[in-house]
Protein backbone atom coordinates (compact mmCIF):
# COMPACT_ATOMS: atom_id res chain seq x y z
CA UNK A 1 0.00 0.00 0.00
CA UNK A 2 2.68 2.65 0.86
CA UNK A 3 4.63 1.75 -2.52
CA UNK A 4 1.26 2.46 -4.26
CA UNK A 5 0.82 5.88 -2.21
CA UNK A 6 4.07 6.54 -3.17
CA UNK A 7 4.01 5.95 -6.82
CA UNK A 8 0.63 8.14 -6.94
CA UNK A 9 2.53 10.91 -5.08
CA UNK A 10 5.29 10.32 -7.67
CA UNK A 11 3.20 10.76 -10.45
CA UNK A 12 0.81 13.83 -8.83
CA UNK A 13 4.55 15.56 -8.23
CA UNK A 14 5.23 15.02 -12.14
CA UNK A 15 1.84 15.84 -13.45
CA UNK A 16 1.80 19.35 -11.26
CA UNK A 17 5.31 20.17 -12.37
CA UNK A 18 4.24 19.49 -15.94
CA UNK A 19 1.04 21.59 -15.84
CA UNK A 20 3.07 24.19 -14.43
CA UNK A 21 5.84 24.07 -17.38
CA UNK A 22 2.89 24.55 -19.55
CA UNK A 23 0.93 26.91 -18.81
CA UNK A 24 3.96 29.55 -17.56
CA UNK A 25 6.13 28.45 -20.91
CA UNK A 26 3.77 27.38 -24.14
CA UNK A 27 0.45 28.42 -22.92
CA UNK A 28 -1.23 31.39 -24.79
CA UNK A 29 -1.27 34.38 -22.76
CA UNK A 30 -4.47 35.58 -21.39
CA UNK A 31 -5.47 38.65 -23.31
CA UNK A 32 -8.59 40.51 -23.71
CA UNK A 33 -9.36 39.43 -27.39
CA UNK A 34 -12.27 41.76 -28.36
CA UNK A 35 -10.59 44.75 -26.95
CA UNK A 36 -7.30 44.09 -29.03
CA UNK A 37 -9.61 43.17 -32.31
CA UNK A 38 -11.34 46.40 -32.21
CA UNK A 39 -8.25 48.12 -31.75
CA UNK A 40 -6.79 46.58 -34.79
CA UNK A 41 -10.33 47.11 -36.37
CA UNK A 42 -10.46 50.93 -35.82
CA UNK A 43 -6.33 51.09 -37.14
CA UNK A 44 -8.01 49.74 -40.69
CA UNK A 45 -10.99 51.46 -40.76
CA UNK A 46 -9.11 54.92 -40.00
CA UNK A 47 -6.55 54.35 -42.14
CA UNK A 48 -9.57 53.70 -45.21
CA UNK A 49 -10.85 57.02 -43.93
CA UNK A 50 -7.19 58.94 -44.33
CA UNK A 51 -6.80 57.45 -47.89
CA UNK A 52 -10.16 57.64 -48.91
CA UNK A 53 -10.73 54.24 -49.38
CA UNK A 54 -7.60 53.82 -51.87
CA UNK A 55 -4.25 53.87 -52.16
CA UNK A 56 -0.70 51.98 -51.16
CA UNK A 57 -0.06 51.81 -47.50
CA UNK A 58 2.98 51.07 -45.71
CA UNK A 59 2.47 48.75 -42.62
CA UNK A 60 5.01 49.00 -39.77
CA UNK A 61 4.92 46.23 -36.74
CA UNK A 62 7.55 44.34 -34.61
CA UNK A 63 7.57 40.20 -34.61
CA UNK A 64 4.25 38.76 -32.78
CA UNK A 65 5.70 35.96 -31.38
CA UNK A 66 6.09 37.67 -27.70
CA UNK A 67 3.38 39.79 -28.59
CA UNK A 68 -0.19 38.53 -28.24
CA UNK A 69 -2.16 41.74 -28.02
CA UNK A 70 0.05 42.93 -31.44
CA UNK A 71 -0.94 39.90 -33.09
CA UNK A 72 -4.65 39.97 -32.28
CA UNK A 73 -4.59 43.32 -33.46
CA UNK A 74 -2.56 42.82 -36.47
CA UNK A 75 -5.22 39.88 -37.56
CA UNK A 76 -8.35 41.88 -36.62
CA UNK A 77 -6.56 45.15 -38.82
CA UNK A 78 -5.67 42.70 -42.32
CA UNK A 79 -9.34 40.82 -41.82
CA UNK A 80 -10.97 44.55 -41.60
CA UNK A 81 -8.84 46.01 -44.77
CA UNK A 82 -9.70 43.27 -46.82
CA UNK A 83 -13.36 45.26 -46.96
CA UNK A 84 -12.02 47.97 -49.01
CA UNK A 85 -10.52 46.40 -52.31
CA UNK A 86 -9.11 49.97 -53.28
CA UNK A 87 -6.17 50.07 -50.63
CA UNK A 88 -2.92 47.61 -50.96
CA UNK A 89 -0.28 46.85 -48.67
CA UNK A 90 2.50 47.47 -50.58
CA UNK A 91 5.09 47.21 -47.95
CA UNK A 92 5.09 45.35 -44.37
CA UNK A 93 8.28 46.26 -42.08
CA UNK A 94 8.45 44.14 -38.88
CA UNK A 95 11.45 45.74 -36.91
CA UNK A 96 13.85 43.65 -35.32
CA UNK A 97 13.08 43.10 -31.91
CA UNK A 98 16.60 41.94 -30.54
CA UNK A 99 16.07 45.08 -28.02
CA UNK A 100 12.67 44.15 -26.07
CA UNK A 101 12.52 46.80 -24.14
CA UNK A 102 12.53 49.40 -26.61
CA UNK A 103 9.95 47.86 -29.13
CA UNK A 104 6.60 47.29 -28.13
CA UNK A 105 2.46 47.81 -29.28
CA UNK A 106 2.42 51.40 -29.29
CA UNK A 107 6.05 52.65 -29.05
CA UNK A 108 9.45 52.33 -30.04
CA UNK A 109 9.31 53.85 -33.39
CA UNK A 110 12.62 55.92 -34.03
CA UNK A 111 13.18 59.02 -35.89
CA UNK A 112 16.25 57.20 -37.98
CA UNK A 113 14.05 54.53 -39.20
CA UNK A 114 10.84 56.65 -39.75
CA UNK A 115 12.91 58.42 -42.34
CA UNK A 116 14.81 54.99 -43.61
CA UNK A 117 11.14 53.75 -44.22
CA UNK A 118 9.57 56.86 -45.95
CA UNK A 119 12.41 57.46 -47.99
CA UNK A 120 12.21 53.93 -49.53
CA UNK A 121 8.49 54.47 -49.81
CA UNK A 122 7.93 57.51 -51.86
CA UNK A 123 4.99 56.67 -53.73
CA UNK A 124 3.16 55.34 -50.63
CA UNK A 125 -0.35 56.96 -49.92
CA UNK A 126 -0.05 56.39 -46.36
CA UNK A 127 2.32 55.03 -43.49
CA UNK A 128 0.08 52.92 -40.85
CA UNK A 129 2.23 51.89 -37.36
CA UNK A 130 1.77 49.84 -34.55
CA UNK A 131 4.76 50.88 -32.59
CA UNK A 132 4.52 54.85 -32.12
CA UNK A 133 5.50 57.77 -34.07
CA UNK A 134 8.28 59.44 -33.52
CA UNK A 135 9.69 63.04 -32.87
CA UNK A 136 11.57 64.18 -35.48
CA UNK A 137 13.49 67.78 -35.63
CA UNK A 138 13.58 70.25 -37.91
CA UNK A 139 16.40 68.87 -39.86
CA UNK A 140 15.16 65.42 -39.66
CA UNK A 141 12.09 66.67 -41.40
CA UNK A 142 14.42 67.97 -44.32
CA UNK A 143 15.59 64.52 -44.60
CA UNK A 144 12.37 62.96 -45.68
CA UNK A 145 11.49 62.67 -49.70
CA UNK A 146 8.19 62.43 -49.40
CA UNK A 147 5.40 63.19 -47.07
CA UNK A 148 2.44 60.81 -47.16
CA UNK A 149 -0.12 60.86 -44.70
CA UNK A 150 0.43 58.83 -41.72
CA UNK A 151 -1.58 56.91 -38.50
CA UNK A 152 -0.14 55.30 -35.33
CA UNK A 153 -1.15 53.67 -32.35
CA UNK A 154 0.43 55.02 -29.02
CA UNK A 155 0.89 53.88 -25.66
CA UNK A 156 0.13 57.77 -24.79
CA UNK A 157 -0.26 61.40 -25.85
CA UNK A 158 2.85 62.67 -24.26
CA UNK A 159 4.91 62.58 -27.73
CA UNK A 160 2.28 63.98 -30.21
CA UNK A 161 1.57 66.93 -30.38
CA UNK A 162 5.25 67.69 -32.44
CA UNK A 163 4.51 65.10 -34.83
CA UNK A 164 0.80 66.59 -35.17
CA UNK A 165 1.91 70.21 -35.15
CA UNK A 166 4.85 68.98 -38.07
CA UNK A 167 2.26 67.74 -39.87
CA UNK A 168 3.86 64.47 -39.94
CA UNK A 169 0.87 62.64 -38.09
CA UNK A 170 -3.15 63.01 -39.21
CA UNK A 171 -4.67 60.30 -36.59
CA UNK A 172 -3.62 58.41 -33.56
CA UNK A 173 -4.64 55.63 -31.76
CA UNK A 174 -4.63 56.06 -27.85
CA UNK A 175 -5.46 54.25 -24.84
CA UNK A 176 -7.53 56.31 -23.41
CA UNK A 177 -7.16 59.10 -21.12
CA UNK A 178 -10.15 60.90 -21.43
CA UNK A 179 -12.90 60.35 -19.02
CA UNK A 180 -15.61 59.40 -18.22
CA UNK A 181 -15.82 57.01 -21.06
CA UNK A 182 -18.85 56.76 -23.86
CA UNK A 183 -19.12 53.48 -22.61
CA UNK A 184 -20.60 51.92 -19.27
CA UNK A 185 -20.58 48.40 -17.72
CA UNK A 186 -19.30 45.46 -19.87
CA UNK A 187 -19.05 46.38 -23.75
CA UNK A 188 -20.92 44.68 -25.77
CA UNK A 189 -19.25 45.11 -29.45
CA UNK A 190 -15.97 45.56 -30.52
CA UNK A 191 -16.47 49.18 -30.95
CA UNK A 192 -17.67 49.76 -27.78
CA UNK A 193 -14.78 47.99 -26.24
CA UNK A 194 -12.66 50.24 -28.44
CA UNK A 195 -14.18 53.55 -27.00
CA UNK A 196 -13.74 52.20 -23.20
CA UNK A 197 -10.27 51.69 -23.22
CA UNK A 198 -8.83 53.58 -26.90
CA UNK A 199 -9.75 56.69 -28.17
CA UNK A 200 -8.85 58.46 -32.06
CA UNK A 201 -6.79 61.04 -31.47
CA UNK A 202 -6.43 63.62 -34.39
CA UNK A 203 -4.07 67.35 -34.22
CA UNK A 204 -7.36 69.12 -33.32
CA UNK A 205 -7.91 67.34 -29.99
CA UNK A 206 -4.91 66.21 -28.92
CA UNK A 207 -4.12 69.47 -27.23
CA UNK A 208 -7.05 69.38 -24.95
CA UNK A 209 -6.13 65.69 -23.53
CA UNK A 210 -4.78 65.41 -20.04
CA UNK A 211 -1.03 64.96 -19.98
CA UNK A 212 -0.17 61.44 -19.71
CA UNK A 213 2.97 59.72 -19.04
CA UNK A 214 5.34 59.68 -21.83
CA UNK A 215 6.69 55.94 -23.86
Amino acid sequence: MKKAASAVGSILVIAGSSLWIYFHHFAAPRINVPLHQAVGRVMAEETAKLVDNRGKIVLIAIETAQDAELKVQLEEFEKTLKKFSGITVAKTYMLETENRAKYGTGSGLSARRFIRIVNKNTAADALVSFVGAPELKDEEIGQLQARPKFIAESRSVAKLENPFAKRLLQVAIVSRFQFPAPVEGNPGTLRQWFDKRFQVVTAESVGALPTAPAE
